[in-house]
């Protein structure tokens, strides 16, 4: 088993704002954005060690540490490399800047490589990945993992936000994206392989107590996507038709479990990523209603909780909105806005135009497609509450109208 070496990562800036720092003694290529260092072989030198920064890349809707285990995952299986178990996962953080991964892996040939990933957010909430390729010598990789793990400290102290970076940290969109890049959705184009209509049974609410960090209790109405092939998802927030469920299984097993009907009345679910898990819901649940095609809704609504719905934004510049104004013409906007627009008063034509918080929308059973003026993309789970249509849900955020 390799064992993964926690380098010291030397931060001090010394390289010019807008340049790649070079290494002495080491070659320097560029590949589209892609920056690759081998070092310089001495004769007689059959070892190999290649160093690679990638290009910043945004991922909206997904935490560091999710993206961080995909992109890795990604990123091994397109080089032909087995995937490690997450046993064999090290992870490793260095004054909350920086975050490495490193592993011992076969490539189709059955030879061995060690790898190391490190990576950090930058100033513009970008994410950035660095990737390590050695032969694998314990003391050749740890000669050479030294000077790229300086190099990519001072690249992140250049580069990257500064103080102490939060692991559950969201970042925003690209702009302008014509697709958001969350891990778990598919593009427009791929749609087919997502979930069809008749392959959904609906989504089941189901009223929950939790307790809040102050001890209170409060109560909750929480969705579940049910599927008729007998399985069920908890806390869904992308469109159903646009969503990786093949991965998602493999990501997040503890949102996934298995649902049966006893009677009219009793739902039994079993959760396997939970310890195998059991729960009868006798009574507090109920069917939501889902949208007719392009249904249209106008009125002005208010998540439920009050809070920010931070799965609408549509990039960095954007606001994160309690509330969301819809028209009977097919357009959205997030409120409050820019200009005085307290979130109260009723929407003018203006607040339609605005670039990264309005656009137009599209509704179709159980989702939502938000189409906004600066080019962004974003399909989210939708439902209604109740068959009177006042409330709806939007991912996990059940929104109220406005009073």
């Amino acid at each position: 088993m390799f064992v993964a070496i926690c380098i010291l990562f030397n931060i001090s800036p010394s390289f010019a704002q807008m340049t790649m720092q070079s290494i002495t003694g080491w070659n320097m290529e560029e590949k589209n954005g892609t920056y690759v260092f081998k070092p310089d072989k001495v004769a007689g030198e059959t070892k190999d060690f290649t160093y690679e920064i990638m290009p910043p890349v945004k991922a909206s809707g997904v935490t560091f540490d999710d993206w961080f285990n995909y992109a890795i995952d990604k990123d091994l299986q397109q080089l032909g490399f087995t995937l490690p178990n997450a046993s064999d996962r090290k992870n490793i953080t260095t004054n909350q800047k920086i975050f490495s991964f490193s592993a011992e892996v076969k490539d189709q040939q059955s030879k061995t490589w060690y790898v190391t990933y490190i990576s950090f957010i930058t100033a513009e909430n970008d994410y950035r990945l660095a990737r390590v390729v050695s032969s694998a010598d314990i003391k050749y990789y740890a000669g050479c993992m030294r000077p790229a793990a300086a190099h990519f400290g001072m690249l992140a102290k250049q580069t990257g936000s500064f103080g102490s970076v939060a692991r559950n940290t969201y970042a925003a969109a690209a702009e302008p994206a014509k697709e958001e890049e969350h891990y778990l959705a598919l593009n427009g184009d791929a749609a087919d392989k997502g979930l069809r209509s008749s392959d959904i049974r609906g989504v089941l609410i189901h009223l929950e107590n939790a307790t809040t960090s102050d001890g209170r209790s409060v109560r909750s109405y929480n969705p579940y996507l049910v599927l008729n092939d007998g399985t069920i998802y908890s806390d869904p927030v992308l469109g159903p038709y646009h969503f990786n469920v093949e991965l998602s299984k493999q990501k997040e097993p503890q949102k996934w479990g298995t649902w049966k009907m006893k009677g009219e009345e009793q739902v039994i679910i079993n959760w396997p990523g939970r310890n195998n898990a059991t729960e009868k819901w006798n009574k507090n649940w109920f069917w939501a209603t889902p949208a007719m095609p392009n249904e249209r809704i106008e009125g002005l609504y208010t998540t439920r909780t009050g809070k920010n719905n931070e799965i609408l934004l549509s990039n960095d510049k954007a606001i994160a909105g309690k509330t969301i104004s819809l028209n009977k013409s097919g357009q959205f906007t997030l409120m409050p806005l820019a200009g005085g627009n307290n979130g109260n008063a009723p929407s003018s034509n203006t607040d339609y135009t605005k670039k990264n918080e309005a656009g137009t929308y599209k509704l179709n059973e159980y989702s939502i497609e938000l189409y906004f003026n600066n080019g962004t993309v974003m399909r989210r789970a939708f439902y209604f509450y109740l068959q009177g249509k006042t409330h709806f849900g939007i991912g996990n955020y059940v929104y109220v109208p406005k009073r």
